[in-house]
């Protein structure tokens, strides 16, 4: 069949008109629709093309209605079968054919063995495509035109001879999330250098100082953001950057990357597996529903795992697969058309298991099915996942060559012990660099997860003891039959970029050494390390973070009481302190532009019991933003998070005096103007594109004032657009990742440039220059969330509607205030600012002492 991949609109399109035609059939003769629904099953679509009404567009329930009929009708689900391997751990009591419409063929699940809905979309829909049930294909379209329902299985082919000096090519795909090129990843580059030519390209934007650390290890270095995890990295370094032209060059393609740490040299996997006969080989093969729960203990020799090649799976994630986070295809496997096929259909997932089905696994499948024979460095298959259960460390100490990481971070499968993972690395590899591996670990990991797989041990008896945090309604249980102290106060970090930063901060800060007081920090991914009298740092998903939360009265809040404590309290029994994070110059809540009766927002604000504000003013904009609270509920003590800016740097707790002294190292005497863009819908469209003009005058800019951009993205902000559109100019990277306190940054620079961030107003505390950038100011202004304030009438600095204003703005930014224009800052400060000292958490912490004494209740 061929021409399929082209049509798919028109099928599309013939299939709405079809629905539609039966549809409007049933309401008047049943048996005619169903006898209609028959023809078109019998001798396809084109058949009742003539039957089909016009073009139109139906809403997805009902073109959804024709395929569950259509599929009933051919009898083409296997419902028990599908029921009993897919949806019950997923949505139980589901109608099986409706949840492969409208799910199950998008996950990859198989209708039923006589249909494999992975195979059918690569081979004759693309994978790329989400709009085409391809079991509905087959049915009206595919199998009238010769379409196979299933892979068909090759006979295996002759192996390529083991031996010889091959001459390598490596893709390597990799990732950080702070944009740097750690000393692990250098070290494992260095080892595969020996072996391969080494091309590496990063998902993400990494500065040029960081992809040199590479340069004596690689042909070439790149970074590029495209959200399709290791294998878009892949797909652009085979079919773009490297191309496949160099690649054929080569004897074999080793394509890896920086999942795992390189415990020891490579010499023994290569030498083992170059004097294999076969065309491809890697690591360790896997099957997913082949593990210990389901009975099986024992590891399966190599040739029972040849037998399970081509066999029929329910779901493409128990099909036989090999590992790719180190693969080696040797020519006659990297010259497969259908492999290059398959990293040409690469797009960006939102999942990451959806990279693994369609491209991981995929890539296995199109090897197999073409009669490929491969070797595993590690013999034979292992229950589940080897390098993700206890199974490891008999595999480590037995020559496997890496550790993955998420083995340690995650522990997905509960393996005990791993608190002591680098004992027990070492034991098995005395000469890994653990604590190479650890600097790593640490910074990257998510905390609250790696802390939960540290604490999962084994009894003397064998039994398994994993912390698990309660349900929501245990939670109520147990907070309405547990005491709250006024003394124990809770600050659960930011619920995005998981910072214990700001005004939450800034009050910890003030009661850091008071006694009297319980901190209790309840942390999510980022790890915290504070200290101070009778202070406790737990994360927030534990048991003991939500045994901790339910006897805290008070709890300071960044967002909202049900944002950053996710778990039903009563608000009865605690008081929430909204501390907010800044000064809002756009409207937000029931203040927004577009804002209509929400009961769950209403609900969210009547369960706050105060609100920190900064001026009257503020306290207004805050109160039409909260609403049903009103000014009572506002506290204008001013926000505990400037004394932070107004204080020199001896005067700042000592990480926040570090960083601020980093930074200083770091801009090397140039004046630092920060550009703190604000979150915008349309990530992709709405943010201002520098031309290459733009940016050559803001080079030239820069040199002439001896200034540097630096550049802090929104915490929402996912695309990281301006990271990739200002690379050229190398600005500072200002995000929270590298510094987690803005406070530190507005101390330390000499301008602000934003559009509507309300950073604007708070870098006002300093006296310094601000710019708004303002290039979308009337679409933002009526179709985003809108505005408090007239810009022009509250900012003491120019609204640039166009670079050419912002490239005035610049140009003058450094130039000295008449004694008028600092009479005119002046006055525009104190309508934001009622405080302009370094007491406003100790104003807080007075206020809630005050409340405590009192025990009064605000009315809600």
């Amino acid at each position: 069949m061929t021409g399929v991949a082209d049509s798919l609109d028109e099928f599309y399109s013939n299939l709405e008109r079809l629905a539609a035609a039966w549809l409007a059939l049933r309401k008047q003769d049943q048996s005619a629709a169903a006898a209609f629904l028959r023809r078109a099953l019998d001798d396809g679509l084109d058949a009742v093309r003539d039957e089909l009404g016009p073009a139109l567009h139906l809403p997805g329930y009902q073109r959804r209605r024709v395929e569950v009929a259509l599929i009933r009708t051919a009898g083409a689900l296997a419902e028990p079968g599908y029921l009993d391997h897919y949806v019950p751990e997923v949505e139980p009591g589901t109608e099986a054919i409706d949840h492969y419409c409208r799910r199950g063929w998008r996950a990859l699940a198989n209708p039923s063995l006589e249909f494999d809905t992975w195979w059918y979309r690569f081979q004759y829909l693309g994978l790329e495509q989400r709009q085409v049930n391809p079991l509905v294909h087959y049915l009206l379209r595919g199998r009238h035109e010769g379409a196979l329902p299933r892979q068909p299985q090759a006979v295996e082919r002759p192996p390529t001879a083991g031996g010889g000096t091959p001459r390598r090519v490596c893709l390597f795909a990799a990732y950080d999330i702070d944009g740097v090129v750690d000393e692990y990843v250098v070290a494992y580059l260095r080892e595969l250098s020996r072996f391969a030519d080494v091309y590496y390209l990063a998902d993400g934007f990494m500065p040029d100082e960081e992809l040199a650390k590479l340069a004596p290890y690689t042909r070439a270095a790149w970074s590029r953001s495209h959200g399709a995890y290791d294998f878009g990295s892949l797909a652009i370094l085979a079919g773009e950057l490297v191309g496949w032209d160099a690649i054929e060059q080569y004897d074999e393609l080793v394509i890896a990357n920086d999942s795992g740490y390189l415990l020891r040299p490579l010499d023994e996997v290569f030498a083992r597996m170059d004097a294999q006969d076969c065309d491809w080989w890697g690591m360790q093969s896997t099957k997913r529903d082949f593990e210990r729960p389901d009975g099986q203990t024992e590891v399966l020799g190599d040739a029972t795992v040849r037998r399970m090649v081509g066999q029929p799976e329910w779901h493409q994630v128990n099909q036989l697969h090999v590992s790719s986070y180190l693969l080696c295809l040797r020519k006659p496997a990297f010259m497969e058309p259908d492999v290059r096929r398959l990293l040409a259909e690469v797009r960006p997932e939102k999942m990451k298991s959806q990279v693994i089905l369609k491209y991981e696994i995929g890539l296995s499948r199109v090897l197999l099915g073409a009669g490929h024979r491969f070797a595993t460095f590690v013999e034979g298959l292992y229950p589940y996942h080897p390098l993700y259960t206890s199974d490891y460390f008999e595999l480590a100490a037995d020559g496997f060559p890496l550790l993955k990481r998420n083995f340690i971070a995650e522990n997905a499968r509960d393996a005990p012990g791993l608190g002591r993972w680098k004992e027990r690395v070492t034991a098995a590899v005395p000469g890994a660099d653990v604590e190479m591996f650890e600097r790593n670990l640490l910074r990257v990991s998510a905390d609250d997860r790696l802390q939960r797989s540290f604490a999962i041990e084994a009894d003397a008896d064998g039994t398994l003891v994993v912390p698990t945090q309660l349900v929501a309604d245990e939670v109520l249980a147990l907070d309405r039959r547990t005491p709250t102290y006024d003394h124990w106060w809770a600050f659960p970090v930011c619920a995005y970029d998981h910072t214990f930063a700001g005004n939450e901060r800034a009050v910890f800060e003030q009661v850091r050494d008071d006694p009297s007081i319980k901190k209790i920090i309840l942390t999510r991914s980022r790890r915290i390390e504070v200290t101070g009298e009778n202070v406790v740092v737990l994360p927030l998903t534990s048991p003991e973070g939500q045994e901790h939360v339910v006897r805290s009265r008070f709890v300071f809040v960044k967002h909202g009481p049900t944002v950053n404590v996710p778990y039903p309290l009563e608000p009865d029994l605690h008081d929430f302190v909204n501390l907010w994070h800044g000064i809002p110059l756009k409207r937000f809540g029931m203040a927004a532009v577009d804002a209509a009766t929400n009961d769950k927002v209403i609900a969210e604000h009547i369960g706050c019991r105060s609100v920190v504000t900064s001026s009257a003013i503020d306290s207004l904009a805050m109160a039409a933003a909260f609403y049903p609270l009103t000014r009572e509920h506002m506290w204008q003590t001013g926000l505990p998070r400037n004394d932070f800016v107004v204080r020199p740097t001896d005067a700042l707790p000592a990480d926040l005096a570090a960083q601020r002294t980093r930074l200083i190292d770091e801009l090397a005497g140039r004046r630092l103007v920060m550009f703190l863009p604000t979150f915008k819908k349309d990530q992709a469209d709405a943010y201002y594109h520098f031309t290459d003009n733009d940016l050559a005058w803001l080079e030239d800019w820069s040199q002439r004032h001896n200034a540097v951009i630096g550049l802090r993205e929104h915490m929402a902000d996912q695309a990281r657009v301006y990271s990739s559109l200002l690379g050229p100019l190398d600005p500072v990277n200002l995000s929270s990742r590298r510094y987690p306190d803005l406070e530190v940054l507005y101390g330390a620079a000499d301008a602000l440039v934003s559009d509507y961030s309300s950073c604007l107003v708070d870098f006002m505390l300093t006296g310094r220059p601000v710019i708004s950038f303002a290039y979308d100011l009337d679409r933002y202004a009526t179709q985003e969330r809108g505005l408090f304030y007239d810009l022009e009438q509250v900012l003491p600095g120019p609204v640039a509607r166009d670079f050419g204003q912002l490239a005035t703005a610049l140009d003058a930014v450094f130039v000295p205030r008449t004694p008028e224009e600092d009479e005119e800052y002046g006055w525009k400060r104190r309508i934001f600012f009622e405080h302009l000292d370094d007491g406003n958490a100790r104003r807080v912490v007075t206020r809630v002492r005050e409340l405590a004494l009192s025990d009064a209740k605000p009315p809600r």
